[in-house]
């Protein structure tokens, strides 16, 4: 059987999180799919197959790191709830907490937390 660069790059992609290999995640996907079609109405079935042919997982990583994604995260990232981090300009290591009220605390995370730093001045 073949299978298309796109759908095994796509897969790669996902490897790591899902915690499957290559072969068992394409597999999982298409039983997914198979579960999944005698559920939906003919018109769904070609509107979800035109929908997932516009744009690969691939494509969307790749996109992510241009001017027009990283425009877009940062849109999106707008309307999550409350706190919003961004990136402290000249310092990869910190970040810029900012509070709803606008309160500003620059700090890092250290395992998954925010942790505040000292004024380094």
């Amino acid at each position: 059987m073949k299978l298309s660069d796109e759908l095994v790059d796509d897969a790669r992609t996902v490897v790591p999180f899902s915690q499957r290999s290559i072969a068992g995640q394409i597999e999982f996907w298409a039983g997914l799919g198979k579960s999944i079609e005698p559920l939906l109405r003919g018109d769904r079935s070609m509107l979800l197959q035109r929908s997932g042919s516009e744009r690969s997982l691939s494509q969307a990583i790749a996109d992510v790191d241009t001017a027009k994604g990283r425009k877009q995260v940062d849109a999106y990232l707008e309307k999550r709830p409350y706190p919003h981090y961004k990136p402290v300009h000249g310092n990869q290591e910190l970040l810029r907490r900012v509070e709803a009220d606008g309160t500003e605390t620059i700090g890092r995370f250290v395992e998954r937390q925010f942790v505040e730093v000292e004024n380094e001045h």
